[in-house]
């Protein structure tokens, strides 16, 4: 399982929002603003035009103001390939077999439409969500069909799909089309520096082999001439890992990678429902009981790593209701960036599972109608007012801490 980026729809480089992350990525103390921003613009420049550098900034001023109507439109998305993962990763909803929405890919006639219809103000573009984009065959194409039209690209993968000499029938190996798709920048999930640790997160996948994907990579990248894709290493802090961080360190500097460390979700939101995502009917102790195991199982040690929500529920004084009308950490998913999963269906953040919380679909509607009806506005309300239960209703923002727990 791949998700979330912490890289192109969150603000710095990475993913992992559907495998692991709470966080997407950041670094437990991010960098004040102006540099991430600076770092953007500086990372995004080749693909930036003035329209786009306009968009922006109307963007940003009404995610400053907070303002329930945006008229910009979102410059960072997350257009999901597919849901479909070959791997049972211990800490996402589909490795652990939760259903959401029904299985399958984009096709690539839906989604080069969809380029079309953003290409303006798109800037950058994951094309990994609650899937891994490997496993589409047309995966390749995608990238380069977004790149060639001046977006930035990203996916992340497990890697476990990935034959890097497979040759295809026009005659490239997948290394080889990777490489050449245009494609600017690649987490590898694996959460771990030896096969012991690695298999606990991934149970039955071979570490070795992972890492020789990786080199496989590298070794195509430098013998095309290429500078891109950039690698980086993705490691989940958990319990299971957390005393392999410097191992991990290590391994990426010796593969010329940049490792990423982040804070883990364990998605207790769903503590209280069975695998079809349905009501258990469970007391509330019962589920905060639930909940705390579930945190004890997995939440690291190291405080670095571990999110004052998840604390808070451990020492039961967590209350969801306290996040109407406001949110403990910071934010920018309903002003900057949009999902859109494989349906055409749109969510409010990476981290959001369940289709009855869906905004609208971009096959049936315009981006526009979507982006300021009324779901969309009364979840950014929640973020300065205090929702009634209709206007709270299927809203997974309505008491969000600021990302989904």
């Amino acid at each position: 399982m791949t998700a979330c980026t912490d890289s192109v729809t969150c603000a710095s480089p990475g993913s992992v929002c559907g495998e692991a992350s709470a966080t997407c990525g950041r670094d437990p103390a991010p960098r004040p603003w102006i540099l991430r921003a600076w770092s953007h613009l500086a990372r995004n420049r080749h693909y930036l035009t003035p329209a786009k550098l306009i968009n922006i900034a109307l963007v940003n001023i009404q995610f400053a103001l907070k303002t329930e109507r945006v008229l910009g439109r979102p410059y960072k998305m997350k257009i999901e390939s597919t849901n479909i993962c070959n791997t049972h990763c211990q800490l996402c909803p589909t490795g652990i077999g939760l259903q959401g929405r029904p299985k399958g890919k984009m096709s690539y006639e839906n989604f080069t439409a969809l380029i079309d219809r953003f290409q303006g103000h798109l800037v950058a573009l994951d094309l990994s969500m609650w899937g891994d984009p490997l496993i589409v065959p047309d995966i390749y194409r995608m990238i380069r069909y977004a790149h060639q039209r001046g977006i930035w690209t990203y996916i992340s993968s497990n890697l476990h799909a990935f034959k890097p000499d497979a040759v295809r029938e026009d005659g490239k190996t997948q290394a080889e089309l990777l490489v050449e798709s245009g494609l600017d920048l690649m987490t590898c999930s694996l959460h771990g520096a030896t096969q012991q640790t690695y298999e606990m997160y991934q149970p039955g996948k071979r570490f070795d082999e992972a890492v020789e994907k990786i080199r496989r990579i590298i070794d195509t990248r430098d013998r095309l001439g290429s500078s891109s894709p950039q690698l980086q290493l993705n490691f989940v802090v958990m319990k299971q890992n957390e005393h392999e961080i410097e191992a991990f360190r290590k391994l990426a500097a010796s593969l010329g990678c940049k490792p990423i460390f982040s804070m883990p979700s364990a998605n207790v939101r769903f503590a209280a429902k069975d695998k079809n995502l349905i009501s258990l009917g469970l007391a509330d102790d019962v589920v905060e009981q639930k909940q705390k195991d579930m945190l004890n199982r997995w939440l690291p040690s190291d405080p670095n790593y571990r999110l004052s929500s998840y604390d808070q529920m451990l020492e039961g004084t967590y209350r969801s209701a306290r996040y109407n009308g406001y949110k403990e950490h910071f934010c920018d998913w309903l002003w900057r960036q949009i999902v859109i999963n494989w349906d055409g269906n749109v969510s409010t953040c990476c981290g959001s599972f369940e289709p009855g919380e869906d905004m609208g679909n971009v096959f049936q509607q315009s981006l526009g109608r979507i982006w300021n009806g009324k779901k969309y506005r009364m979840a950014r309300r929640s973020f300065r007012r205090t929702l009634t239960d209709e206007q709270a209703e299927n809203n997974g923002c309505a008491t969000c801490p600021g990302f989904m727990v």
